[in-house]
C-alpha cells in the first residue's frame, strides 16, 4: 500500500529553488529517499510524508525562512497544467476557485480544499488529516501563497486576502509573513483557512471563459477517476467513521470491518499515511464539532451526544483542546 500521494510540480520548484541557493537537488533526494525519475516523470507523483521531509530539508540546507514564498516563484502560471487554467477560466475567482477545489486531488491527494461561510464571512479552509502539523506546516503555507499568487495573476490586481490562519503556532525567528501574504497571519487558530471577502471573490477575470472552464472540468474529472485508488483510503475511512458516530459504533474492529480489512491492516495503512486510528477520529470529530456548533439550531449537548461523547463536559474539553475555547467562546455567545 503506497501512503498519498502529490503531483511531482511542487517536489520540482523546491528542488529548482534549492538549486539556485546552492543546494545540489540529488543531495536532497537521497536525504528523503525520492528516487530522481519519479520527479522527472511527466505525470509523477510523490508519498505525501517524502515530500514533508523534502520540505524540511529544503529549508535547513537553504537556510531560507521565507523558503514557501520564495519556491513559489518557481511555479510560474501554467506549472500546473490544468488547474491553473481551472482558475483563470471563471468568470471570478469565486468560480474558478470552486472548480479548483472539485478537482484539487489532481495535484494533491493529501489535503482538503472547501469554501465556507461563517457569520458572513467567506473563507477558504485546508483540512490536514495528518497527525503533525509541524510536519505539514511548509506544504500547508506554499498551498496557500500558490493560489494566492495564481488570483493575482488572472485578476490583474493585487488579489489578497483579509487574514490567513494557521492551526500550527508560530515558527520559531519567524520569518515576515506579513511580506509574504500582505495581510495579517495568525497562529494556534482553529483552522487552516484564508479569510476573504465577496469583493475580492467577485472580481471579473482577464482570461475568464465559461464554456472553456466547463469544458477543462470535465477533462479534469475523467483525470481524477484514473488516480491511483490508494488516494481514495482516508475519504473512505472518513465515511466508515461519519457512520459509526451515527450508529454510536465507532470502535477499531467496526470500521477495519466496514473497511474489508483487518484491524491490524487498518492499523498498519494508517500508520503509513503518518497517522493512527484515534487521530483521524479526532480529527474528524473536531471538524464536524465545528460545523455542527456553526449551524446554531443544533444545541451543544446534542453535538456532544453525536460525537460519542459520554457527557458534555468531555465535549467541552475535548472542543477547547482543539480550538482553544469553549464552545461558547466560539460563538461568541453567553455562557
Amino acid at each position: 500500500m503506497s501512503s498519498v500521494t502529490v503531483a511531482n510540480i511542487t517536489p520540482r520548484a523546491i528542488l529548482n529553488f534549492c538549486a539556485t541557493r546552492g543546494v545540489a537537488p540529488e543531495r536532497l533526494l537521497s536525504a528523503v529517499g525520492i528516487p530522481k525519475n519519479l520527479i522527472a516523470a511527466p505525470d509523477g507523483r510523490v508519498p505525501v510524508q517524502q515530500v514533508f521531509s523534502l520540505w524540511e530539508e529544503a529549508q535547513k540546507h537553504s537556510n531560507d525562512r521565507l523558503i514557501t514564498s520564495h519556491t513559489v516563484e518557481f511555479l510560474p502560471f501554467g506549472a500546473y497544467k490544468i488547474m491553473d487554467y481551472l482558475i483563470a477560466a471563471g468568470s471570478t475567482p469565486r468560480e474558478g476557485l470552486k472548480k479548483f477545489i472539485r478537482n484539487f486531488r489532481l495535484v494533491n491527494g493529501a489535503f482538503e480544499l472547501q469554501f465556507t461561510t461563517q457569520n458572513g464571512q467567506p473563507s477558504l479552509e485546508l483540512q490536514n488529516p495528518f497527525d503533525s502539523e509541524e510536519s505539514s506546516r511548509l506544504y500547508l503555507e506554499f498551498i496557500f501563497l500558490a493560489i494566492q499568487s495564481r488570483l493575482r495573476f488572472t485578476t490583474g490586481v493585487d488579489w489578497r486576502p483579509e487574514e490567513v490562519h494557521f492551526i500550527h503556532p508560530p515558527p520559531h525567528n519567524r520569518p515576515d509573513y506579513h511580506q509574504a501574504f500582505h495581510c495579517p497571519v495568525r497562529f494556534n487558530k482553529a483552522m487552516n483557512r484564508m479569510l476573504l471577502n465577496d469583493r475580492s471573490l467577485d472580481i471579473p477575470q482577464l482570461q475568464a471563459d465559461p464554456l472553456l472552464c466547463e469544458m477543462l472540468d470535465h477533462h479534469a474529472q475523467r483525470l481524477l477517476k484514473q488516480l491511483p485508488v490508494e488516494d481514495d483510503f482516508l475519504s473512505d475511512l472518513r465515511s466508515a467513521l461519519c457512520e459509526g458516530l451515527y450508529r454510536g459504533d465507532v470502535r477499531l474492529k467496526t470500521t477495519a470491518r466496514k473497511l474489508a480489512l483487518s484491524y491490524r491492516a487498518l492499523q498498519r495503512k494508517l500508520k503509513e499515511q503518518g497517522t493512527s486510528y484515534q487521530e483521524a477520529l479526532d480529527h474528524l470529530r473536531h471538524e464536524l464539532a465545528v460545523d455542527l456548533l456553526t449551524e446554531r439550531q443544533i444545541e451543544i449537548e446534542e453535538i456532544s451526544h453525536f460525537l460519542g461523547f459520554s457527557e458534555p463536559s468531555s465535549f467541552y474539553r475535548a472542543f477547547r483542546r482543539w480550538t482553544g475555547e469553549t464552545p461558547q467562546e466560539y460563538l461568541r455567545l453567553p455562557s
